[in-house]
């Protein structure tokens, strides 16, 4: 069922991308240069010129990435902020909206309905699709780093091509191919450390600090904090030697869901460099008073645990780690090529796969900002609870009519009765034929399916009157050339409403072109097996009636013939 019948889930997404406005207390020739480098370092964003007045030292620029009001101050070094707005120009809200259909419903055939809220949000509404797929699909801008030994080495920029994920022996695997540059910096980087981890991240949260309850490490396996760098590390085996590799994510511990002296002391110190905390948990695991304090500082987002997930998966997908394969001893003595192909592991093969197909999808539908997820809510079916006995009750009386009308127009019970039964078969084939395609039953596909209903009413109504001729006394050919010229007219019917369907299909998007697909499927269905099942039957129910034949008069030769 789709989101018209059933209801489903409706998420919110914000554009981060903001317009500010600077007053610029420096003069100079490269002036505005400067500030824009500042800008871009210290928010680690885009930032982009767009008015700039050097007489009265206002100037406009557009960030596209998150920030806070201290965070942006600061990093503004030289200039005073004046105004702060989110802001998204003219088409990028639509190009948006385009990007990230693609990566969740790449051939609108899933019923997922996207559209703008507002200057810089997006409203997503499914029906049948997991949130959390929605939101590791969504929820990130796309930006790729690979980190060697805590270094970054390749970025988006790197990256040439990227093909379909495949799976096989439990794991998933995304081929990708680097530019020449980029061949040659990874060739450079790997030369000598076989056995070191290359950390593959999808949207690292730069501009975060992860808070974690201490307690939450205890049920961790390969997973430690090292309270120095505050940073995460995971150890493995490799071979024959263990490797260890850092997450370059920064991250403080909490005790009983409260913070310590010494760590509240840090997060205030870095008020002018991050924008946001990330908490590992729910609003559960940690205090009331501690998320108080921490939200006057900075945006919270919560990252809570996940059904069946460990707490070292649960720990690398906030960090935004999507996979970390080792440097081979054929790498590392320089045997690096331009065609990549990086692993992920799942706790099954299907989820491995997902992951994989996540990664692909938001790597290939970047986003020119980020992109963060606001909340979730539950959506009501648009037909309201009643409408499952409004349409049963509705069909019930069309089928009544139809049979009504047939049999007055036939005057024969069987006849109207097989009429009515191959209704509920078109429509039941149909139904089969949607489920194999996977499609959703909403509004759409009803249509649809009511166009393959009526069709193959109007047609069984052309059959049956032809064969009903061919059991008259009078008629001079026999029922099966009736049959056949029945058939043959149904035949063409069906064959042109498939190749318009097919077209709309093809030309159509969104609902129209699920619509377009479900007359398809059920005209194939038609062609290859109801009309000329149909037929048989039909010729069967009334070939059965005896002929009545005056016997006051003589039979005609032609009526001995017959």
């Amino acid at each position: 069922m789709g989101a018209d019948f059933s209801g489903g889930t409706q998420l919110v997404f914000e554009l981060q991308s903001y317009r500010v406005a600077l007053q610029v207390d420096s003069a100079g020739e490269n002036v505005m240069d400067y500030i824009i480098a500042s800008l871009e370092s210290g928010l680690g964003a885009e930032v982009r010129l767009i008015s700039y007045d050097p007489s009265s030292g206002k100037a406009v620029v557009n960030v596209n990435g998150r920030l806070t009001g201290p965070m942006l101050q600061k990093a503004a070094d030289i200039a005073t902020v004046v105004n702060v707005e989110a802001y998204v120009e003219e088409g990028e809200m639509e190009k948006a909206i385009q990007l990230l259909r693609a990566r969740v419903d790449p051939y609108e055939l899933l019923d997922v309905r996207l559209r703008p809220f507002g200057e810089t949000s997006i409203i997503v509404e499914a029906s049948g699709l997991d949130p959390s797929r929605i939101r590791d699909l969504l929820g990130v801008q796309g930006k790729l780093e690979m980190f060697l030994d805590n270094q970054l080495i390749l970025g988006n920029d790197e990256i040439k091509n990227l093909t379909a994920p495949i799976s096989a022996e439990g794991l998933a695997y995304v081929p990708i191919s680097l530019t020449t540059a980029g061949t040659e910096m990874l060739k450079q980087a790997c030369s000598g450390k076989a056995e070191h981890s290359i950390v593959i991240y999808l949207d690292r949260p730069t501009d975060a600090i992860l808070v974690f309850e201490n307690r939450t490490l205890e049920e961790a396996s390969h997973l430690f904090y090292d309270e120095h760098s505050q940073k995460f590390y995971v150890t493995r085996e490799t071979g024959l030697a263990v490797s260890t590799y850092y997450i370059s994510v920064v991250a403080v511990p909490v005790v009983g869901g409260d913070v310590s002296a010494e760590v509240e002391s840090y997060l205030l110190s870095r008020v002018g460099n991050k924008a946001r905390i990330i908490l590992l948990g729910s609003e559960d695991d940690f205090t009331p008073e501690l998320i108080d304090r921490l939200s006057s500082l900075y945006r919270l987002e919560m990252v809570p645990r996940r059904d069946g997930e460990s707490v070292d998966e649960w720990v690398l997908r906030a960090c935004g780690v999507q996979s970390a394969p080792v440097v081979t001893q054929t790498m590392a003595a320089g045997g690096v090529t331009g065609n990549l192909t990086i692993p992920f592991v799942g706790r099954t093969q299907a989820l491995s796969l997902i992951k994989a197909q996540n990664f692909q999808r938001a790597l290939a539908y970047r986003l020119d900002f980020p992109i963060a997820f606001v909340q979730e809510s539950s959506l009501s079916p648009s037909f309201g609870p009643k409408f499952k006995l409004e349409l049963t009750f509705a069909v019930g009386v069309t089928i009544l009519l139809v049979l009504i009308l047939v049999y007055l127009a036939f005057s024969r019970v069987k006849a109207a009765l097989t009429i009515v039964v191959f209704l509920f078969v078109d429509a039941l084939l149909t139904l089969a034929g949607i489920s194999i395609f996977g499609l959703p039953l909403g509004l759409p596909a009803v249509s649809g399916l009511v166009l393959v209903v009526l069709s193959g009413l109007n047609q069984h109504i052309i059959i049956t009157n032809e064969l009903l001729k061919g059991v008259q006394p009078q008629e001079k050919v026999s029922v099966g050339w009736r049959a056949s010229r029945a058939l043959s007219i149904s035949y063409l019917a069906s064959f042109t409403m498939l190749l318009v369907s097919i077209l709309i299909a093809l030309l159509g998007f969104g609902p129209i072109r699920i619509f377009a697909i479900v007359a398809s499927v059920g005209m194939v269905i038609a062609i290859l097996l109801t009309r000329p099942v149909f037929a048989r039957v039909m010729e069967s129910v009334l070939s059965g009636r005896p002929k009545v034949i005056p016997q006051e008069s003589a039979a005609k030769p032609e009526q001995k013939q017959q």
